[in-house]
């Protein structure tokens, strides 16, 4: 990946391990709609372009129920 060019989504398992936490508390995390994910073909993936505006806006705490999805 080139300087600047960055991913919108990602695999549960990517976001754990670019995270430092377990692949369980991650799908914890997208199950409990505590992080932003949206359903691409049969996968759940954490929607890193919402996360990181959320972050820009000064989103400090995740909570359950956050991102909930259908």
């Amino acid at each position: 990946m080139s300087k600047g060019e960055s991913f919108d989504l990602c695999s549960v398992k990517t976001f754990a391990e670019m995270s430092g936490i377990s692949i369980e508390e991650a799908i914890d995390w997208v199950d409990s709609g505590t992080i932003p994910s949206m359903k691409l073909a049969d996968f759940r993936m954490v929607n890193l372009a919402r996360l990181r505006e959320d972050l820009a806006k000064g989103k400090t705490e995740f909570k359950e129920g956050d991102y909930c999805h259908v």
